[in-house]
């Protein structure tokens, strides 16, 4: 027997934390009298930054350590998953796991009644929503928390991967024992507020936990591309060019069109054009060219190619024209200059409701969180000038 845990994460932001995890898995199933290893899918480059990526972990308590890698360890996916771990909740929206092999529901693998555990501060209906239809019921369970942007170069040593250890072993105690999980943190670390962690997620996860069934989720709006086998190929293969356009306008950029990286983003920008004074360096410092002018001058989101890097916010000039906001709040990807052209005052009103009255100011310090700052709506046409004082 073997159970399969996959841990998706976001590529270099969440690297360290998901091979923390998945190595651990391990080493505690060891002191169970298991046998297990982990392997994960290539993710440690700069131009993997945020793409969905999987850590593996792979136990089986009758298999010997040959037999167990001879099973598992030739593969770059997994067939099935016994137990889906995401740390971050904006991948329910789906991911891309080869190079845009098509975007994929992030509940494909799991296995009927098997488990997912999403780290998010939502119900579980406001995740379901985005995930794909399954033909069979599976659980879903929420480990309460912000995503833990704990990654290569910085680690945010913020308890995520403690508090991992202890949901999984709520989930599947034969997978993971919450003594076994308690004991190898005390041994590893003699800190005691570790193990203390472990078993609160430990016990917060087995109160929240919640069946989906086959009427529950949606139907999935992406084509699912398959490779074609062996025998299928032509004698000759052309690759095709990547078409380029010299026109500015709208779709009138140079980027190629075959590689959307939509899923890579945990954050959109929402721009209120009525605040925007045309200085293009939200189009000229984007990195992946996802804005597009306009004929009148403004520009355009692409959020198919948008990664959420936030560089159109940072750059913009103008207060709260953009502003980056969680990706879990939209439906879809529709054009927001679109919206606005057909719907002016309505379009100001939405964007409005979408960006909230807080914002999350990243510190100083890369890897320590930010602050929140609560700020006032613009109103359409810009902040109101101040009044006249008397007499002048």
């Amino acid at each position: 027997m073997i159970k399969r845990v996959e841990i998706n994460y976001r590529g270099i932001f969440q690297k360290t934390l998901a091979k923390k995890i998945g190595g651990d898995i391990v080493m505690i199933a060891a002191r169970m009298g298991q046998v297990g290893f982990s392997n994960g899918r290539y993710s440690d480059a700069p131009e993997r930054n945020g793409i969905p990526c999987k850590y593996f972990a792979f136990v089986s308590p009758d298999l010997s350590e040959e037999e167990l890698e001879a099973e598992c360890g030739a593969k770059l996916d997994i067939d099935e998953a016994n137990i889906s771990v995401v740390l971050d909740d904006t991948m329910v929206k789906g991911v891309e796991p080869w190079a845009w092999h098509g975007v994929r529901p992030i509940n494909e693998k799991v296995v009927p009644y098997g488990h997912m555990l999403i780290v998010s501060r939502r119900r579980p209906e406001e995740l379901v929503r985005f995930m794909a239809r399954k033909p069979f019921p599976y659980y879903l369970a929420i480990l309460e928390g912000e995503a833990s942007f704990a990654g290569l170069w910085v680690y945010r040593d913020d308890l995520t991967h403690e508090r991992v250890l202890g949901a999984l072993a709520a989930l599947d105690p034969q997978l993971l024992s919450i003594e076994a999980v308690k004991g190898y943190l005390w041994d590893k670390t003699h800190e005691q507020h570790r193990v203390d962690t472990a078993q609160q997620a430990f016990e917060s996860v087995r109160h929240n936990v919640h069946e989906v069934t086959p009427a529950q989720g949606i139907d999935w709006p992406y084509e699912i591309p398959k490779l074609p086998k062996w025998n299928e190929f032509s004698e000759g293969v052309v690759v095709k060019a990547v078409p380029r356009e010299f026109q500015l306008g709208p779709k009138g950029q140079s980027r190629n069109q075959l590689f959307k990286r939509g899923t890579t983003k945990s954050q959109r920008p929402v721009v209120r054009f009525d605040l925007c004074t045309k200085c293009t360096l939200c189009w000229l410092e984007c990195p992946d060219e996802c804005f597009d002018p306009t004929p009148d001058g403004y520009y355009d989101v692409d959020y198919e190619y948008c990664v959420g890097c936030g560089k159109c916010a940072e750059v913009c000039p103008v207060q709260e024209c953009i502003v980056m906001v969680d990706e879990l709040a939209f439906e879809d990807n529709r054009s927001p200059w679109e919206h606005w052209k057909q719907d002016p005052e309505g379009y100001v009103r939405w964007a409005e409701e979408k960006k909230g009255k807080h914002r999350v100011l990243p510190n100083v310090v890369t890897g320590t969180g930010g602050r929140v700052v609560e700020v006032e709506p613009v109103p359409v046409g810009g902040k109101p000038k101040p009044a006249a004082r008397a007499g002048g």
